[in-house]
């Protein structure tokens, strides 16, 4: 909405005995006589406010100097947060000289996104005539250089794009040339709007009700955007067949994409036009602005953006023509830096290329937190599920529960039962059908952590409360909330559950939820020696997780030795052959019922090596150790060429 600047009232207030009825002049009662003060306030008053019906004219009338008032200035006024102060130049109002007074004006416009203020010096003249002084109007009392036939108007002009850019320098995200496809509304009589706007959808493949709804939605000279596609893309599309089809009109433009589709776009996000639910949350959008979906880009949208640049044009539409008054140049936008790996990402995404369910890989630096890659399998993702996936994290959170009994007064030679079966609260647990019935009796727990006895641990939940498991998790890093640009899940563990559902936490079921990388920022924990805060921009510094009891160096030292039992003699001793520091890592199986009623498992695992913590998941699949453990064993594997 436009908003104008009220004028001290020295400058525009009419005193009493400047109007009289003493005759007329352009429809109003002015004094005659005089020096023209009054009627020089009247005009500050009009030119301000758009109404002339209290000024005398020289020709015209206060209708026509109205309209004439909107169509110069009227364009500049209808900016979004526009402002528009207006007073007189330097001593004011000059005097008198040969029958004409000269009305030095000075206009101060704040036109977003206008750096500074746009200051115009122009000046009014009222003549002194046979009815008394009258003002004589023509457009450079608006801006000295107008011609007649010629308005003000404003041009935004668009910056250069940042880019993100990964660990390296490569670019992730940057500039690519697009084509934007749609309606122009002006091209298409309003009765057939909604008939063009579905037969557009159909063609391009888009949402036919929600794309005739945003051309109903917009103004009546709106160009409305259905789709854009990256030029090098857009014989994929049917565009040529689109250029038939009555309104449409395509702009090639300059967008910030990722380098190609489909790279991490759940660190990465998105930048997109704003729809009519943007425009309706935020007034200082327009159709055609650009906001941030997810991740980076969302986070950092003004640095990618930059600042616009903005044209004071004087444009005569007779002969298209138009001129520069005024300019701020665009401020380009900036780099920003990430901390994703380019060479790992890619490894990541083609070792899950050949997965047939829904998957991910996330890779994640102990040492500072950095997530390296976060990969997604090519089957059935809605969303990223290595951030923001909410599963049961199986046997991998008996990292945690090792940690809670290890606080309880136990230690990995502390021995533990591990029955075939054991009762809590009147359920049956058991342990995984591939579980060896030779390893069933006495065992210490580092060796209950190795073969991941659930029995065991189960059978210990009245020793460690709860509430102490909570604790635990929060240690490793599990539920902090996310860092700036990372739209992630960190895990949540009720610290009041009792019972079964408690029972059932102490192997990673009943209500503890994980995200891939949440299970990846556990083990980063251990190796880390304290809690780590995972994050996506190298240059942002997220706080340190406060846990209410912090990891001791001799826990994460204990941990750590009873996840390298894993490798040693538990399921993960296919990871021996990897060249360089002796791994660590844990298995985890989930069990879930999908929409058929079928029995289904979840496939865990938590792998590091060096300062390289991976977790991977496959959300159909087998055990651990059988779907998921060979996809993180090919990442360290290649991973040790690039990190």
């Amino acid at each position: 909405m436009t908003r104008t600047r009220p004028l001290p009232t020295r400058r525009i207030l009419l005193g009493a005995g400047m109007l009289a009825a003493a005759g007329t002049a352009g429809g109003v009662l002015l004094a005659r006589g005089g020096d023209g003060t009054a009627q020089a306030e009247a005009l500050l008053v009009a030119l301000r406010d758009g109404d002339f019906t209290q000024v005398p004219l020289a020709d015209g009338d206060p209708g026509s100097a109205a309209s004439e008032r909107k169509r110069i200035i009227g364009r500049l006024l209808e900016v979004p947060g526009a402002e528009v102060d207006l007073a007189w130049s330097g001593s004011g109002p000059e005097p008198v000289r040969g029958g004409r007074r000269v009305l030095p004006l000075r206009w101060t416009w704040t036109l977003p996104p206008l750096p500074e203020p746009w200051v115009v010096e122009s000046r009014a003249e009222l003549v002194d005539g046979e009815d008394g002084w009258a003002a004589e109007l023509s457009p450079a009392l608006y801006e000295p250089s107008l011609g007649p036939r010629e308005h003000l108007a404003l041009r935004t002009l668009a910056p250069e794009p940042g880019r993100i850019l990964d660990r390296g320098g490569q670019e992730l995200l940057g500039p690519r040339e697009v084509i934007v496809a749609g309606i122009d509304k002006t091209a298409v009589p309003a009765a057939e709007q909604d008939g063009a706007a579905r037969d557009l959808a159909e063609l391009l493949g888009i949402d036919a009700d929600a794309y005739a709804a945003s051309v109903a939605g917009y103004g009546p000279k709106a160009f409305v955007p259905a789709l854009t596609v990256r030029t090098e893309e857009a014989a994929q599309h049917r565009l040529d067949e689109a250029a038939q089809l009555p309104g449409y009109h395509q702009l090639e433009q300059t967008r910030p994409l990722a380098a190609r589709r489909g790279l991490a776009p759940g660190v990465l996000g998105s930048l997109r036009e704003a729809d009519e639910e943007d425009l309706a949350e935020d007034p200082t959008l327009e159709p055609g602005d650009l906001v941030g979906s997810g991740g980076i880009a969302r986070a950092r949208r003004d640095q990618l953006l930059g600042m616009p640049g903005v044209q004071v044009l004087a444009t005569d539409p007779e002969a298209d023509r138009s001129r520069e008054l005024h300019r701020s140049e665009p401020v380009p936008g900036a780099e920003v830096p990430s901390t994703l790996d380019l060479r790992l990402q890619d490894l990541a995404t083609e070792r899950l290329a050949r997965t047939e369910a829904p998957s991910a890989l996330i890779a994640l630096r102990p040492s500072s937190g950095d997530v390296l890659a976060a990969a997604l399998g090519p089957v059935g993702q809605a969303y990223p599920i290595g951030l923001v996936g909410r599963y049961a994290p199986g046997s991998t959170f008996k990292t945690v529960t090792a940690l809670a009994l290890l606080r309880a007064g136990d230690t990995p030679d502390t021995v533990l039962q591990c029955p075939e079966r054991a009762q809590v609260g009147g359920r049956s647990f058991k342990n995984a059908d591939s579980f060896s019935p030779d390893l069933f009796g006495d065992m210490p727990l580092s060796d209950v952590i190795a073969h991941s006895c659930n029995t065991a641990l189960l059978l210990q939940h009245e020793r460690v409360p709860q509430a102490q498991l909570a604790q635990a998790a929060s240690a490793l890093g599990f539920g902090q909330e996310p860092a700036e640009g990372l739209d992630a899940f960190l895990g949540s563990i009720d610290p009041e559950d009792e019972g079964t559902e408690h029972a059932a936490a102490m192997m990673g079921q009943g209500r503890v939820l994980a995200s891939p990388l949440s299970m990846a920022t556990v083990l980063a924990s251990v190796v880390h020696g304290a809690a780590v805060a995972p994050r996506v921009i190298a240059d942002a510094k997220p706080p340190a997780p406060e846990p209410e009891v912090p990891l001791r160096g001799e826990e994460a030292e204990q941990l750590r030795g009873m996840l390298a039992g894993v490798v040693e003699r538990g399921g993960l001793r296919d990871l021996q052959d990897l060249p360089g520091p002796a791994p660590i890592g844990k298995t985890g199986t989930a069990e879930w019922v999908d929409d058929e009623g079928e029995l289904r498992l979840h496939s865990w695992v938590i792998v590091a090596q060096g300062d390289l913590a991976v977790a991977a998941f496959v959300e159909r699949g087998s055990y651990g150790s059988v779907t998921a453990g060979p996809i993180a064993h090919d990442l360290l594997r290649g991973a040790a060429d690039i990190v």
